[in-house]
């Protein structure tokens, strides 16, 4: 595992003025600055075949949450997850779900003891309760995870590709929003759609109309949610063209801005070799901003394990700038 500081240049470039994408987009104010000093970005990558990570599969990494004291990332097509321990020596494991075949886990959140991950396949959320973390991350478990399928009431969505992306909780758990990665057409124009949800039972009940974010044309799309200091974030990423940024959105009203823009760190990550599919983004504890990719397109939906391989998985970390922890 490699762990070093970017040696590229990063520049920050914010919107300074709007240019009429979406009348609900609020201008940045630039006396305000970012809230993460991308200078200090940190690039951490390991490859499969290290012995810290138990992880000697080319697996595709998606979504990406934090419990406080671990993080966990999906694995797109081969129903497991990561749990990474971000201490001072980084290390993961891999544990697999009891979910159904073909599923392609995309978004992940945490809340009360349990990750609740969309499925982008079967347009469903699963609500998973996990053993005690340490344990969990000391000597793992011997069998697939139990996945409780919950009732979706309210939104109508669409199983398949550009479909459900990314999931964020309150703390206490008892309401989610589910990001819908990008729906239209060039001709009506696109836009993405994040619902709130009450989390039931067994259960999500819309809570609200869907807040719709308009997309600068149908190249964009939003992947990753998180929610910090009341607000949403997301990735709002622009393919083929190659352009990144990240938004934070009132859930109250829809309201958008960009605080952070990504392009040539994300576009320099790429030229060291990783693919364009950062998708995964969290904020921890103290305030660092993480974002999960890989290295490992495989284009296998469900084979009973993924190959094996040496491939690399990524993860950005971005603190806190200390503007921003006042």
């Amino acid at each position: 595992m490699h762990r070093h500081l970017s040696a590229v240049l990063l520049v920050l470039i914010f919107c300074l003025a709007s240019i009429a994408c979406t009348s609900a987009k609020d201008d940045v104010d630039p006396a305000s600055g970012p809230a993460w000093d991308l200078e200090r970005a940190e690039i951490l990558t390991w490859r499969a075949s290290d012995s810290r990570f138990d992880q000697d599969h080319a697996l595709e990494a998606s979504g990406l949450t934090d419990s406080g004291r671990f993080l966990y990332a999906t694995s797109e097509k081969y129903w497991r997850i990561l749990q990474i321990d971000h201490g001072e020596e980084i290390s993961a494991r891999v544990v697999g779900l009891d979910v159904p075949s073909r599923t392609e886990l995309e978004g992940v959140g945490f809340a009360d003891g349990a990750l609740f991950l969309c499925d982008e396949a079967h347009a469903t959320v699963y609500r998973v309760e996990l053993p005690d973390e340490a344990s969990l991350a000391a000597n793992g478990v011997d069998h697939r995870l139990a996945a409780e399928v919950l009732t979706l009431q309210g939104p109508e969505i669409r199983a398949g590709k550009i479909g459900v992306e990314g999931v964020a909780l309150t703390a206490a758990g008892d309401r989610l929003w589910l990001l819908l990665e990008r729906d239209g057409s060039p001709d009506s124009g696109c836009k993405s759609r994040i619902f709130p949800l009450q989390v039931g039972p067994a259960e999500l009940v819309q809570a609200g109309d869907p807040l719709e974010i308009e997309l600068e044309d149908c190249n964009w799309r939003l992947t990753g949610l998180d929610l910090w200091r009341g607000e949403l974030l997301a990735l709002n990423t622009q393919y083929p063209g190659e352009r990144y940024e990240i938004i934070s959105i009132d859930p109250a009203t829809g309201r958008w801005r960009v605080v952070l823009e990504m392009t040539d760190l994300l576009r320099a990550v790429r030229e060291d070799g990783w693919n364009n599919n950062v998708e995964g983004l969290t904020v921890t504890d103290d305030g660092a901003l993480w974002m999960v990719s890989d290295n490992a397109w495989t284009q296998i939906i469900d084979d009973a394990t993924p190959a094996v391989a040496d491939e690399g998985t990524l993860l950005i970390r971005i603190p806190l700038a200390t503007s921003a922890s006042r």
